[in-house]
């Protein structure tokens, strides 16, 4: 498998997550798909790459389980916004820019240290569109 390919499958999970699966279990059996597809990316740097990613899968997983916190479901909001596909490259990489600094203030304000990481957490997605996508 491409890790183009798993990447786009990682985000529409990421993407699904409160839409079309709203239970945590089922986002646990997508993300056990995930994690069977990462081990068959092409090349061994790509693969350790995409089963490096798994990890904030994991951790959403478990933050899904968890019962709902506010500064979480505000911080989801913002990174489901500031990842979409849409627009030039340019565009994408400033969206996700600035996703990531709105989510760093949401995360200031959290009322545990626990739901302060996990709203951090949800700027990795963001930090590797700003990585991968060329600005011009």
């Amino acid at each position: 498998m491409e890790y183009d390919e798993y990447q786009a499958e990682r985000r529409r999970i990421i993407a699904a997550w409160g839409t079309e699966i709203t239970d945590p279990e089922q986002l646990a059996v997508a993300v056990a798909r995930l994690r069977e597809l990462a081990s068959t990316v092409d090349g061994a740097e790509q693969r350790a790459r995409a089963i490096r990613y798994l990890k904030s899968m994991d951790d959403l997983v478990a933050e899904a389980r968890r019962p709902d916190s506010e500064t979480v479901g505000r911080a989801w909001d913002v990174m489901l916004r500031a990842s979409g596909p849409d627009g030039t490259p340019a565009e994408r990489r400033a969206r996700a820019e600035e996703g990531m600094r709105e989510i760093a203030r949401i995360a200031d304000t959290a009322p545990t240290l626990a739901e302060k990481l996990a709203a951090l957490n949800l700027n990795e997605p963001l930090a590797e569109i700003v990585h991968a996508v060329d600005p011009d």
